[in-house]
């Protein structure tokens, strides 16, 4: 099997690795954004320019951000994703809703020392 790697030096190919990356066909992913998957398939090849609403869906439906997307790169990205990572890695409900919390708990704090 041809393993092919993906140029994520382009909108098109972060959109296309994040869509990979979260296990969703280019169908799956044309459907949640309401658009055509021919549509999503120029996207990806970089041979239409993408909408700052379809960017937008993206964005959310990838729990990124519209600079990763676009420009590839986001001081956030980093942190994000490993906390994403983290939280998934917990496998008890009441665990992950206790570490949940904890966040929570850690934002409001760091609002009321700003």
């Amino acid at each position: 099997m041809k393993k092919t790697s993906i140029d994520i030096t382009t909108i098109g190919g972060r959109i296309k690795a994040k869509r990979i990356e979260a296990g969703l066909s280019q169908e799956k992913l044309a459907e949640m954004l309401m658009i055509k998957q021919n549509t999503l398939s120029n996207y990806e090849n970089n041979s239409h320019d993408v909408p700052t609403d379809v960017l937008s869906g993206i964005s959310r439906i990838f729990n990124t951000t519209p600079s990763y997307i676009i420009w590839g790169s986001c001081e956030e990205e980093d942190w994000t994703t490993e906390i994403r990572s983290l939280l998934r890695s917990i496998k008890n409900p009441k665990v992950r809703e206790t570490a949940i919390k904890q966040l929570k708990a850690l934002v409001e704090m760091d609002a009321a020392l700003s």
